[in-house]
């Protein structure tokens, strides 16, 4: 996975983007006392592809075998395209950590207002 990650992101120009804008973003205070800062670093697929996203992000990840990508309502092949989907986020964002080690976290995901899919970095602010 390591190998498709570096293929698919420019790390170090992700690592200066992190670096030039993390401190432009502003502190979101938790239900529970946490604050914490998102940086959307890209859009990898746009949530107008709305029933496509899934498979078109494994398909991006080379991961994407034997699900219907044109058809993603086809039950009988896509079953399990959103378990498969949890799954290989959870290795993206180990891999990109390790690849990436930094005072926050790298993950990829969904972002809330509009559905697409994106690459994200959060870092906690330190409790004093």
């Amino acid at each position: 996975m390591q190998q498709r990650i570096k293929q698919v992101f420019d790390l170090e120009g992700m690592k200066n983007f992190v670096e030039k804008n993390i401190n432009h973003t502003e502190w979101i205070e938790e239900e529970y006392g946490e604050t914490r800062r998102i940086l959307i670093i890209e859009t990898l697929v746009n949530g107008a592809h709305g029933a496509y996203i899934p498979g078109m992000v494994l398909e991006l990840f080379g991961q994407a075998e034997g699900f219907d990508l044109e058809d993603p309502y086809n039950y009988e092949k896509n079953e399990s395209i959103h378990e498969d989907l949890m799954y290989w986020e959870n290795k993206i964002n180990d891999c990109l950590n390790e690849l990436l080690p930094s005072r926050g976290y790298y993950y990829v995901g969904y972002l809330e207002h509009d559905g697409s899919y994106c690459l994200f970095y959060e870092e906690e602010a330190e409790q004093v």
